[in-house]
This record gives structure tokens, sequence and C-alpha cells, in this order.
């Protein structure tokens, strides 16, 4: 059984969480976005309910990739997002980086962004975000996991890495959660309004000026570079010798990254 944690709880730190009504958190669950999907089928959940858990033994990522979450090594949450008078769901997954991006920022972590979903600090994974239909409507459940203590493989990277003191995990989960809240809040009242976003995205996004494989699942695989991001986030590419294309939903890897400003070459 999990426990809600009390009002005064979600005040700590210096992260007043009054937006949130509910926080519940785990020991043990298969996904926290699962669970949160759970509770939504099951009846009335109001925005900004938010699970966490000590550890997830199914945790996915996106293109339903599995997720490492031992218990006590980082923060895997899901929160469920209102989008109603937003102008729209589709830059969900990128205002959630920059989110995370401030975030971790404030918490002495200076990290990038790769598109769509990860979070990424010197070339190597520090964590990711799903996004996934509540089936509610406008409403989205926005699944956010990091590592915090220990990364598990040679290419991810740890808070522990970053930060130093390092804060604990309830401390980066109010940051993480106020960043978000004020982001999505900030998008819905269009105090940023598109060019802003992508703006702002695009310059955290070390996706961009990198040369990228690209992988359509059943459609192909190959190489481009990535050129920017389309009026409604979807990263746009360009193969030597064609014209820019855009990227909906494929798998990025990035091949060798160079940035436009690199050395003289």
């Amino acid at each position: 059984m999990g426990k809600i944690w009390e009002q005064a709880d979600r005040t700590d730190f210096g992260h007043p969480l009054a937006f949130c009504p509910e926080v519940i958190r785990l020991d043990t669950v298969d996904s926290t976005n699962s669970e949160l999907m759970r509770r939504c089928r099951g009846g009335l959940v109001p925005a900004w309910t938010a699970v966490i858990s000590d550890q997830q033994t199914a945790g996915r990522g996106r293109l339903d990739r599995s997720w490492q979450s031992e218990p006590g090594s980082g923060l895997w949450c899901s929160v469920l997002v209102d989008l109603s008078g937003c102008p729209s769901t589709t830059w969900l997954p990128l205002i959630s980086g920059l989110a995370v991006l401030d975030a971790c920022a404030g918490l002495g972590a200076a990290v990038e962004l790769k598109w769509p979903n990860d979070i990424t600090a010197g070339g190597k994974k520090l964590g990711g975000i799903l996004i996934e239909s509540a089936g509610i409507s406008d409403h989205w459940v926005v699944g956010i996991g990091l590592n915090v203590t220990v990364a598990h493989f040679p290419d991810s990277v740890a808070l522990a890495d970053l930060c130093s003191p390092l804060p604990d995990t309830q401390t980066v989960f109010h940051a993480v959660l106020a960043s978000l809240h004020a982001v999505v809040e900030s998008w819905r009242e269009i105090t940023w309004d598109t060019s802003q976003v992508s703006g702002r995205y695009q310059s955290a996004c070390s996706s961009i000026g990198a040369q990228l494989s690209i992988a359509r699942p059943g459609v192909d695989t190959f190489i481009a570079q990535g050129v920017g991001i389309d009026e409604s986030g979807h990263l746009v590419i360009q193969r030597v010798g064609e014209k820019p294309e855009v990227v909906v939903a494929a798998d990025v890897v990035h091949a060798t990254i160079y940035a436009c400003t690199q050395k003289n070459s």
C-alpha cells in the first residue's frame, strides 16, 4: 500500500507544492505511469496528482524500452497534467524537458536535452520523459525518471556525478514538479509563445547541429544532421544533398555530436 504525503511534507525544502492535491508514495510498483493511469481509469483523479516510487519493476521509456529503476537509485515519478486551454499538446514532451532542465539547473546540475525526451549531461543519459494519454480529455500522464545516486550503464550519468552536495530524492522531486507546474501554467497563459519555447528548446537541445542516426521503425535507418524544430515540436533533419525533412517519431541516436559553433574547420 502506498502512503499519502501530508501537506507539511509537500512544502518542505522551499518547494511549496500547494497545487498538488495528492502525492502517492510507493515502495515498489511496476511503473509509475501505469499506476497513475490505473487510478485514472478507476475514478476521478484531480490534475497534478503524482505517484512516486522507490523502485519500478517494469519501468519503461519511449518506444516501449525498459528502464532500469533499482531501489534508492533515482527519481521515478509520474504526474497527471491538465492541458485544457493550452495552445498545443504536441509540445508537452519538449516543455517537460525544459522543466526538468530548469529544475536540474536549480540543483546545480548543467544538463542538455536530446530530442524528443532524453535528459543528458556530457553526452550521457541522466534521465527521460514518457508522455501517455490519461484517457481523460486534455489530461496526460507525464512520467519522469532521473538517475540520482547511481548510473547503471557506461553511457549513463547520475546527479551524484553532477551535483555537490547531492540533494536527496525528495528535494529533486519537489524541484522537478514545481518546475513542471510553472512551465505548463506559463504555456497555458501563453506567457510563452511557440517561438519562445522553440528558441529555448533549440538552444538547450544537443540534437541540433549533431550528426544523427535516425531509425524509423519498420521504415528505414539513415544518417542526417539535426537542423531545427518545427512549429509542432518535431525534429527537422537534413540528409547530405537533400532538402530538410521532418521526423515525427523515430529512434534518434547521436552518431557524432558537433555544434555549429565548434572549432574552426
